[in-house]
Parts: structure tokens; C-alpha cells; sequence
């Protein structure tokens, strides 16, 4: 009975063999936790930076470049190809921990909020979200229109403020200058009327033709409260009456 020899196991079947029972008998590498970086942009009306429960998603005509803590870009995105572009949401996703930098772009919109933010991302926690407030050209422009009527209101209020001033200023020095007239000038003016004052002297005498001119002894002199003398011959209204 003829024995029959094994044999030999080819050098390249052995190292197969051998890699495989490496890999069969190494504890198993735990995978590295990843997270995700989210932006969600929004229609920002009122441009508080806030959004409001009104104000609904913008699903369009923004970017976003995702940068590492060195700042290299390490993704871009679209939102016109994210999944959740209804919502306004764009995600980075299968990020290692550590901290991140998300700069967002619009050249359909305004933004009004900033257009770079900080994120981090940490094993076991909920994803970052940041939001991104943003307004049509058309909404920016009323907007400026707004601005400048407040700015001509606040004008026209600083004028209407100055006239007030002014017109209590000129009733102040109003009734400074009544007081100064009472206390000074009336007493002045009062003081004066109680004076006596002498009769007035006849002087306007006119001579008549043919007639000499009287003496002064001769001129006709008028009593104080006696009456006015007669004007006419026939006048005997203004003659002093006779006791």
C-alpha cells in the first residue's frame, strides 16, 4: 500500500491565510463618533435677526461653505440640494468632534443676520443649528424708504420741539417786560398825573384892523372853574353865572 505524500500548501494561499486569522483575532477598532452642522435660512420681514413664527422658510439662492478649526473649507452645499431645501435646512453630516465654522452666501438675498457662524460638534449631542436671517431686494429698498421717513418725522418732531421753545421764550420776556412796565413805569406815569400844572398864558391874541391892541391890564382873564368866557355876543351858555 502506497502511501501518498501531502501536498505542499502554496506560499501565497498561506499568506491569505494568515491575514484573515489576524483580522479574526484583533479586538475590534470602535468607530469614531461623527455629528452634523446644520444652517436653516428664513425670511427675515422685520430684520430683528430673530425669526418670527410668521416668517417662513427661504428653500433658495443660498450657500454655504463649511471650514474646520484651521480654517480650511473642507464641504460646500447648496440649498437647492439638500434634502430638507423646503425648510430652509442644509446639513454637513459625518463630522468628526471639534469645532467648525459655517459661512453662508445669498447673492438673491439681504442678509440680516451674520453670515459666518461657529459650531461644534460633540459626541452623543443634538446636531448645531444655526439660522440665517435673509431679505428680498425688494423688501430691503421699502425698507430704506421706511427709514428715511422715520428719519423725516424725527426732523420734522426736532423743528416742532425748537418752535415750542421759542414761542415760551418770547411769553417769558413777555411778561418780564408787563412786570417791569407795572412796577416801574406805571408809578412813573401815575406820579406825574398828580402834579398840578399852571394855566396856559393867552398869547394868541390876533389885533383886528382899525382897533388898537389892549394892554396887558386889559386882556381878559379866565378864573379857573369860573367857566369858559363868552365867544359871541349873543353866546351867554359859557358865561360865568353871576352870585
Amino acid at each position: 500500500m502506497h502511501r501518498h505524500a501531502s501536498s505542499p500548501i502554496p506560499i501565497a494561499s498561506r499568506s491569505l491565510i494568515m491575514t484573515c486569522l489576524l483580522f479574526t483575532l484583533a479586538p475590534p477598532v470602535p468607530a469614531q463618533d461623527t455629528g452634523q452642522v446644520c444652517a436653516q435660512s428664513f425670511e427675515d420681514r422685520d430684520a430683528d435677526g430673530l425669526r418670527d413664527p410668521d416668517e417662513r422658510a427661504v428653500a433658495y439662492g443660498v450657500g454655504a461653505n463649511l471650514q474646520n478649526a484651521a480654517g480650511v473649507t473642507i464641504a460646500s452645499l447648496l440649498l437647492e440640494d439638500s434634502p430638507f431645501a423646503g425648510d430652509g435646512l442644509l446639513c454637513f453630516d459625518q463630522l468628526l468632534a471639534g469645532d467648525y465654522q459655517i459661512i453662508l452666501r445669498s447673492a438673491e438675498f439681504s442678509n440680516t443676520t451674520s453670515a459666518s457662524f461657529s459650531a461644534s460638534v460633540n459626541p452623543g449631542a443634538a446636531p448645531a443649528l444655526v439660522e440665517f436671517g435673509l431679505r428680498s431686494p425688494q423688501v430691503a429698498e421699502s425698507g430704506r424708504g421706511a427709514n428715511r421717513i422715520a428719519i423725516d418725522a424725527a426732523a420734522v418732531a426736532a423743528v416742532l420741539r425748537a418752535l415750542i421753545g421759542s414761542l415760551l421764550v418770547i411769553l417769558v420776556m413777555s411778561v418780564i417786560g408787563l412786570l417791569i412796565y407795572i412796577v416801574v413805569f406805571r408809578r412813573r406815569l401815575k406820579r406825574a398825573a398828580a402834579l398840578p400844572y399852571p394855566a396856559p398864558a393867552v398869547t394868541d391874541i390876533v389885533p383886528q384892523p382899525g382897533r388898537p391892541m389892549p394892554s396887558g391890564d386889559a386882556l381878559p382873564k379866565h378864573i379857573p372853574g369860573a367857566g369858559s368866557p363868552p365867544l359871541f355876543a349873543d353866546d351867554e351858555t359859557d358865561m360865568p353865572r353871576a352870585d
